[in-house]
C-alpha cells in the first residue's frame, strides 16, 4: 500500500547557477527515516555510490548513544532524491503573513526569514509518495553519506532519535556519486595535540570516560584496551592484567594486556581490510572470543592454562587462520558478528576442554615455537576426531593413552 510523507525544512540553492541541484534541509526521526530511505551500493547496482553498511560501524553509533544520556550526536546525514520523486511546495508567504497577523515587533519577517540569503532560500514543505516493500535502490530517496550514522540510531530502542538531513533535489546518480566522493576525501582526523588543547580546560577524568566508552580515541590513550577492558559484550571484560584494574581483585586479573595487542596485531595482518577500521576489528574479536567464551565456559576466565597468553595468542592464530580460509572462499562476511560467531563454534566445537586440563608435558612458554606446538596439537585434534581416533593420538603437549 502506498504511503505518504511530507515535511517541513528550507530549500536552499547554494549557487546561483540555474542547473545547481538544490537542498532541502529537515530534520526527522531516525526510525521514521530508514522506512523510506534506500541505499544504491556499488556492488548490488549500476551507478551505486555507497560502500557496503558494516554492522560493526552502525552498532559503535549504537553503542556510543547508549554510553551515555547526553551523547548526541550533531552531525547530519546527507541524502539525494531521484530526479521528480519529491514536489516542493513554498509556504514562505503564509509564514510572512502569519508573523505579522500576530503583530510582531519585527520590521520586515520576510527578510528574518530568509537569514540573509535572499533569492537563494525558501521556506515550505516537500510531498512523496513510496511503496514500503519496495527494493533498495527503488526507494524514493538514497543516501549519500551517513549510512551507519542512520542506522546505528535508528537501532537505538529507547528514542526515535531526530536526526539533521541534508537532501540534494532532483539529483542525477552521476551527482549523488560526486558528493559521495568528495564527503569521503574531505574529511580530516583532529590532531591528538589539538584535541589534548581542546579538553586541557575540563574535567578530563570525566570527558575521558565518555570518550572511551564511545569509542573515540584521544592523544596516546589505549583506545581498544579500554574498551575491551570495560565493555559488557567485550568477553574479556574486567580480565585484563594492568594498572588501570586496580580497583579489580588480582585473582581475576589474567590476561596480560600484550596478549590482546598480540591477538589483535596477528587478526590486523590476516584481514589487512581491517586495517583502518578498529570498530570492525573490535567487534571481530569479541565475535571471535564470545564463541570461544560460550563454549568453554569451564575454562574461561580461570586460572588456567587456558587462559595463558600463549594458549590465547595460539588459539586466536588458529582460528583466524580458518576464518580467513572462509572469507576468501565467500564463506563468510567479517563484518556480520552472528556469522562470524557461528563459524568459530563450528571450528572450535570437536576440541574438547580436556585439552587444557591435562598436565602438559612441555614447559608452557609465550615463544613461536611454543605456540605452533599448541596450533599442531589443535589441528592434530581435528584430524583424530574426523579418523575416529582417540583425541590424545599423536601429541605433543598430552600424553597418549595406550
Amino acid at each position: 500500500m502506498t504511503e505518504h510523507k511530507c515535511y517541513f525544512g528550507s530549500l536552499i540553492s547554494q549557487r546561483t547557477d540555474k542547473n545547481v541541484t538544490r537542498f532541502f534541509v529537515f530534520n526527522a526521526g531516525a526510525k521514521d527515516l530508514k522506512e523510506w530511505l534506500g541505499i544504491r551500493r556499488i556492488k548490488d547496482v549500476p551507478k551505486g555510490a555507497q560502500r557496503i553498511l558494516r554492522k560493526a560501524r552502525a552498532s559503535a553509533v549504537t553503542k556510543f548513544i547508549e554510553a551515555s544520556s547526553i551523547n548526541t550526536i550533531p552531525n547530519s546525514i546527507l541524502i539525494a532524491f531521484d530526479q521528480d520523486k519529491a514536489k516542493f511546495t513554498s509556504l514562505s508567504k503564509e509564514i510572512s503573513e502569519g508573523i505579522i497577523q500576530t503583530k510582531s515587533s519585527l520590521e520586515n519577517p520576510v527578510n528574518i526569514l530568509l537569514n540573509g540569503c535572499e533569492n537563494q532560500l525558501d521556506w515550505g514543505i516537500i510531498k512523496f509518495s513510496f511503496e514500503p516493500n519496495e527494493q533498495e535502490d527503488a526507494k524514493p530517496a538514497l543516501i549519500v553519506d551517513g549510512q551507519h550514522r542512520l542506522y546505528g540510531m535508528s537501532d537505538f530502542d529507547k528514542e526515535n532519535l531526530p536526526i539533521t538531513v541534508v537532501s540534494l533535489i532532483d539529483a542525477t546518480p552521476q551527482e549523488q556519486a560526486f558528493q559521495f566522493i568528495v564527503v569521503n576525501n574531505k574529511a580530516v582526523r583532529v590532531s591528538a595535540e589539538n584535541v589534548k588543547s581542546i579538553i586541557a580546560d575540563f574535567n578530563e577524568d570525566e570527558l575521558e570516560k565518555r570518550l572511551v566508552l564511545a569509542r573515540v580515541k584521544y592523544g596516546d590513550k589505549p583506545l581498544i584496551l579500554r574498551s575491551l577492558n570495560d565493555s559488557p559484550s567485550s568477553p574479556f571484560q574486567n580480565l585484563l592484567n594492568w594498572s588501570y584494574n586496580r580497583e579489580i581483585t588480582e585473582e581475576t586479573q589474567l590476561v596480560p594486556i600484550t596478549a590482546i595487542e598480540q591477538t589483535m596485531r596477528y587478526i590486523r595482518k590476516s584481514f589487512t581490510v581491517l586495517e583502518n577500521d578498529e570498530d570492525s576489528l573490535i567487534e571481530f574479536f569479541c565475535a571471535t572470543w564470545r564463541a570461544v567464551k560460550g563454549n568453554y565456559p569451564e575454562l574461561f576466565g580461570k586460572n588456567n592454562q587456558f587462559m595463558t597468553k600463549a594458549n590465547i595468542s595460539a588459539f586466536n592464530e588458529y582460528i583466524t587462520d580458518r576464518l580467513l580460509y572462509f572469507w576468501e572462499m565467500d564463506l563468510l562476511d567479517i563484518f556480520e558478528s552472528d556469522e562470524i560467531e557461528q563459524k568459530v563454534l563450528d571450528i572450535i566445537k570437536r576440541l574438547p576442554q580436556e585439552f587444557w586440563l591435562e598436565n602438559w608435558k612441555l614447559r608452557i612458554q609465550d615463544t613461536p615455537n611454543f605456540r605452533e606446538i599448541i596450533k599442531n596439537d589443535l589441528k592434530t585434534i581435528i584430524t583424530n576426531a574426523k579418523l575416529s581416533k582417540n583425541w590424545k593420538n599423536g601429541l605433543e603437549l598430552v600424553e597418549t593413552e595406550e
